[in-house]
């Protein structure tokens, strides 16, 4: 037979599949720990967003606020509910035993102290005490821009304020 015939071609035989599955022991170890950080962080990941569910409620409270106070008639309905939201939410993050006997200059002391700024003893964060307190007629007096900053204290400190596992002490 002459080897250069024709009739002396075969098929191109092709070889068997490389297998998916990881030949060494060390890949099944590799993805059992990588499943297992995945799983873990998944976990966590999901207890914060529990945890911070009272932020994603009062920021909702007061974007709803944020629209009504663009009617200064409304002002003197509204401003009122930014000091019981505040407190309400240092409540829920702080414990009602530490921040429920807070009032005045300790209680702004203490929003600048877990708000991490001075917005509230020497900012507009000041007019917080006297949403609670004052008549109907003095919400007339307030400016657009006293209002505005307000607001924008209290929702920065709503949206920043660091949660802490220990109370915050008074000093």
């Amino acid at each position: 037979m002459d080897p250069t015939s024709l009739q002396n071609l075969h098929d191109i035989i092709t070889p068997t599949p490389v297998s998916w599955l990881p030949p060494a022991p060390g890949c099944y170890a590799l993805g059992v720990s990588v499943l297992l950080l995945l799983t873990w962080f998944s976990i966590e990941r999901y207890r914060i967003w529990q945890r911070d569910q009272y932020r994603r409620e009062a920021l909702l409270i007061l974007r709803q606020i944020k629209k009504g106070l663009a009617d200064p008639a409304q002002h003197k309905n509204l401003l009122p509910q930014l000091p019981e939201l505040v407190k309400r939410t240092a409540i829920a993050v702080y414990g009602r035993a530490h921040v429920a006997s807070l009032y005045g200059a300790g209680w702004l002391e203490f929003l600048d102290k877990t708000g991490v700024t001075d917005l509230f003893t020497k900012g507009s964060g000041r007019l917080l005490l006297d949403c609670s307190y004052q008549p109907a007629a003095w919400f007339d007096t307030l400016s657009n821009e006293q209002v505005n900053g307000l607001y924008k204290v209290v929702y920065r400190w709503v949206g920043r304020h660091k949660r802490v596992h220990s109370p915050v002490s008074k000093d």
